[in-house]
């Protein structure tokens, strides 16, 4: 699948939560290969920014706030390592 139809599955509203966090790590595998970086680093560094845990998202809020980050990082607009 890309980086698109996880996204999308991600904020599917209608699915369990931790199935759209695993759609959500799907599209921080897509950003990490873009980065040439450790998936861990990606989910990291959105951790750092957001607060959310993409292996255990609080919530679909916290969710929305990591995939807009890792969007953000997958069209370099943000750094990693900031």
């Amino acid at each position: 699948m890309s980086y698109r139809s996880h996204r999308r599955a991600a904020l599917d509203e209608s699915q369990p939560l931790a199935h759209r966090a695993s759609h959500a790590r799907s599209c921080a595998l897509h950003v990490a290969n873009g980065l040439r970086v450790q998936r861990e680093a990606v989910i990291a560094a959105v951790a750092k920014r957001t607060g959310a845990d993409l292996h255990a998202p609080a919530d679909g809020d916290a969710l929305a706030r990591a995939l807009d980050c890792l969007e953000a990082l997958r069209l370099r607009q943000l750094p990693l390592d900031a």
